[in-house]
């Protein structure tokens, strides 16, 4: 158990896409199998201190890919999130039935999660506020979808949450897709290289700017590039900023986190097969590959 919750309070830490992990990604980071992680969780010590987002009780197991870990005191803020919509809509969802009713979302959940998630959806249908990747029709029984499952003008198509594609050529970011309805993550970059601006330091003798407006700058232009799904890789943004020597850009990049400006996620690895430029171009964290950014919001 100590090392189930350090492992959670450290990718709590690293926010975003991260926490709380699936049951797969938990048993990656622990190099256990999710069964060594339910028999873990089933023991006395970890009762009201570690929760699966949905029951292991019974002969029905928790399915390892759509099973959230989570540490006991988050339930509210895990209700709350992105994340969790995301995932329950996509295990709703079918390619004949991509609208999921707010009633069959919470379906499947721990009933404590459940009851405050199905309370968060109606407060977001109130409030008018979703993912980036989510649309909802209001109405007595309101239905929701990811916009890449609707009819919309094809400069305007988002992709859906969480994979990416590898690029073709060397300084291209990833481009977006969503041709299967699975989760492509968000990654930075439509085919379009960053401006020069972005790419070189001035050559006129005139100092560089702080490494942080530079970083902003890019980040901003490459997120707009890519329909703004706040997700860019670090391969991306490296060679935007070529100049930039990578022990100099990963502790800059490191001053920004703790600043809580940005947020480093990891691939799952199970809807995008990772180029060998992009793994290079991530950084290894407590065991964790860490290939894209997210702006935060929490400051």
């Amino acid at each position: 158990m100590p090392r189930l919750l350090g492992v959670l309070e450290s990718q709590k830490q690293l926010g975003g896409a991260s926490y709380p992990p699936t049951l797969d990604r938990l048993a990656e980071l622990t190099g256990d199998t999710p069964a060594v992680i339910l028999k873990a969780l089933s023991a006395r010590d970890a009762e009201g201190r570690v929760l699966l987002s949905r029951a292991a009780g019974g002969k029905k197991k928790p399915g390892p890919a759509t099973t959230l870990v989570l540490l006991a005191d988050d339930l509210e803020a895990v209700a709350q999130s992105d994340r969790l919509l995301e995932l329950q809509l996509q295990s709703a969802r079918t390619p004949d039935a991509p609208a999921v009713d707010l009633a069959q979302l919470p379906k499947g959940l721990l009933p404590a999660l459940g009851r405050a998630f199905e309370a968060a959806l109606e407060q977001r249908i109130a409030e008018r506020r979703l993912p980036r990747t989510v649309g909802a029709v209001t109405g007595k029984k309101p239905l929701f979808f990811f916009l890449a499952d609707a009819v919309l003008p094809a400069a305007a198509t988002p992709a859906l949450p969480a994979a990416a594609t590898s690029a073709s050529a060397p300084d291209a970011a990833p481009r977006l897709t969503a041709s299967n309805g699975a989760h492509p993550a968000a990654s930075a970059g439509a085919g379009k290289a960053p401006t020069d601006a972005l790419r070189e330091a001035p050559s006129n003798g005139a100092p560089a700017a702080p490494f942080a407006a530079r970083f902003d700058a890019a980040f901003t232009a490459l997120d707009r590039d890519a329909g703004g799904l706040n997700y860019v890789t670090l391969r991306a943004l490296r060679a935007a900023l070529p100049d930039v020597p990578r022990a100099a850009f990963d502790a800059e990049l490191a001053a920004l986190r703790r600043q809580r400006r940005y947020s480093l996620d990891p691939s799952d690895g199970r809807h995008h097969q990772m180029a060998d430029a992009e793994r290079e171009a991530g950084i290894l964290e407590a065991g964790n590959l860490l290939v894209y950014v997210a702006r935060r919001h929490d400051a």
